[in-house]
């Protein structure tokens, strides 16, 4: 079956191939069965997290393969180079410390049912705000989920997390390390969400930032800010803004 990812790109799950939907005279990337195995699990599961257990078994186990933690790592590094190369702009695979991994909330995943690889008829225009609507509050049960299991393993995993800033003295993590050229821009968003939502630094309190590529790049996209209380290195509440600029 063939998806339509990120608007943008069209990915087959029978043959592993990714094209760009505007350039079709060029030849499909390619992927490996082992890539195309973990890609197909994160389309199917789209927006929720894959465990780690979940690809050994399924990608590797019942292959009658050995699989390992690194060997999924690499995969996922591999498939996001790829991906990256692809759409440059999007966020397609996101890391769950400790659990997994995803394909992003954020990220519209539509399937391709006829030969051409074209959309069906399905009244999309009039659909797509509910979609939109649909999307954004997907999102913020996965990011408050992921958040949730991230913070109640405590302070292990919070040492996965990278710091970005502190709003007054709570510290604002995100899940990936920004590229120093973005630090500016994603302090300047946080700020405004922080200030719009009167979210102020409180005891015990630990902000974490997701924020979309495109934001950064000063394009449309979704920000994601959580303030979550700790109680004994657990969190006892979490609260939650979402940003969309179109």
């Amino acid at each position: 079956m063939k998806f339509l990812l990120a608007d943008t790109l069209v990915y087959n799950d029978e043959d592993g191939s990714f094209a760009l939907v505007d350039t079709p005279e060029e030849a499909p990337q390619m992927l490996t069965g082992i890539a195309n195995a973990i890609m197909k699990l994160l389309v199917n599961q789209h927006g929720n997290v894959v465990e780690r257990e979940a690809f050994l078994r399924q990608v590797w186990d019942e292959r009658g393969l050995q699989g390992s933690n690194n060997s999924l790592n690499q995969y996922i590094s591999i498939l996001r180079k790829i991906l990256a190369g692809l759409v440059p702009d999007a966020l397609f695979i996101v890391t769950v410390p400790k659990v997994g991994f995803m394909l992003s909330a954020e990220l519209p995943v539509l399937p391709l049912r006829n030969a051409s690889g074209e959309r069906e008829p399905t009244g999309r225009q009039g659909g797509f705000r509910f979609e939109l609507l649909f999307c954004c509050l997907l999102t913020l049960v996965v990011v408050a989920l992921s958040l949730w299991s991230v913070v109640m393993k405590g302070e292990e995993d919070r040492t996965e997390m990278h710091l970005l800033t502190h709003i007054g003295t709570c510290p604002v993590y995100t899940f990936s390390p920004l590229a120093d050229v973005f630090h500016d821009k994603a302090i300047s968003l946080t700020q405004t969400i922080q200030r719009d939502g009167h979210f102020a630094c409180q005891q015990n309190a630990i902000f974490y930032l997701h924020v979309q590529n495109g934001l950064l790049y000063g394009h449309e996209g979704r920000l994601v800010l959580s303030q979550c209380f700790l109680n004994q290195d657990k969190a006892s509440a979490c609260r939650t803004l979402y940003h969309y600029e179109w």
